[in-house]
């Protein structure tokens, strides 16, 4: 078996510093984090393919990537946000391509073709089909929308749950961050898969060798976000673990050291230095993803049954 070799140790590490991992990881840690991420994206593409192949198709679409995470409802508001994003900035850019070259200096110019295209615009979007439409949604299945519909921008503005939530865990790790850091952190927000490097992901993942995606869809940018986000994942959880650990190591220390030579307490700094997290942790991290509910187990009274790798 060739020994696996790590390609996006630089892109992992940013991604692992927005997430919540200040220090420096050790190369083995961001290995096994890449390997993990790796297999997950092939388990993906290898079901999107299977799903396909159910249906009599040689190629897979986002709709078959989207049918493996709907159980997880914010993951699906996100990825449906970014393919909304996409279709929104593809049109603008087909638009302005149309709309020939526009003299920036003009501010005359620039009102009569921002007018105009937004005329247009709101025209065509009274029975123009959002995008990233659910198959199993009742909109799926007409092909004229009646005038007056969702169109992306206004789906766009709905703020979630989901949204909220990860603007204040955002707001929770940037809030003692110096400027040096805070700097660090918006620039590692930039960190992607796909990101000016769509075939060397290509060959990562196996696309095209494993499965063959469907042409003129974004499926790279799908797949590579959520890579992304299964290693923030990972990395939120390996702290939540090593953060337990030091929490059950101060009590045994608390409980064996006297009174008066307490390291910690009321007036004692509580975090000293933190030791990034390790290929322990992320391992350990990795079982919890791995492990099923009850409800979901089928009762085969004896007879060994075949695991099957779980999504992040």
């Amino acid at each position: 078996m060739a020994r696996f070799e790590p390609k996006y140790s630089a892109e992992i590490q940013q991604m692992m510093f927005c997430a919540g991992e200040k220090q420096d990881v050790s190369n083995e840690t961001l290995a096994l984090v890449e390997e993990i991420v790796r297999n997950q994206v092939i388990h993906l593409l290898t079901t999107a393919n299977d799903l396909a192949a159910r249906r009599g198709q040689r190629s897979f679409s986002i709709n078959d990537i989207i049918f493996q995470i709907r159980h997880d409802r914010p993951r699906l508001a996100r990825v449906q946000t970014l393919i909304r994003w996409r279709a929104i900035r593809r049109a603008a850019n087909k638009k302005s391509n149309d709309s020939g070259e526009i003299d920036f200096d003009d501010a005359e110019d620039i009102e009569d073709v921002l007018g105009n295209s937004i005329a247009d615009c709101l025209s065509k979007k009274k029975t123009e089909t959002a995008a990233a439409l659910l198959p199993w949604d009742v909109d799926f299945f007409f092909a004229v929308q009646p005038p007056g519909g969702a169109s992306n921008e206004t789906l766009l503005n709905e703020s979630s749950k989901d949204s909220l939530e990860r603007l204040c865990w955002a707001d929770e790790i940037t809030e003692n961050m110096t400027a040096e850091e805070y700097a660090k952190y918006a620039d590692c927000r930039h960190a992607s898969f796909t990101s000016r490097k769509k075939e060397r992901f290509r060959k990562w993942a196996g696309i095209g060798v494993i499965a063959e995606p469907r042409k003129k869809e974004d499926i790279l940018e799908i797949t590579g976000f959520l890579a992304a986000e299964m290693v923030k994942k990972l990395t939120d959880m390996a702290l939540s673990i090593q953060y337990n650990e030091l929490a059950a190591q101060r009590r045994k220390m608390d409980q064996a050291a006297p009174l008066g030579e307490r390291r910690f307490g009321l007036f004692v700094p509580i975090d000293p230095e933190r030791p990034p997290v390790d290929v322990r942790h992320v391992r350990k991290a990795f079982q919890q993803t791995q492990r099923r509910p009850k409800r979901r187990r089928v009762q085969l009274h004896g007879v060994a049954n075949r695991k099957t790798l779980e999504l992040i």
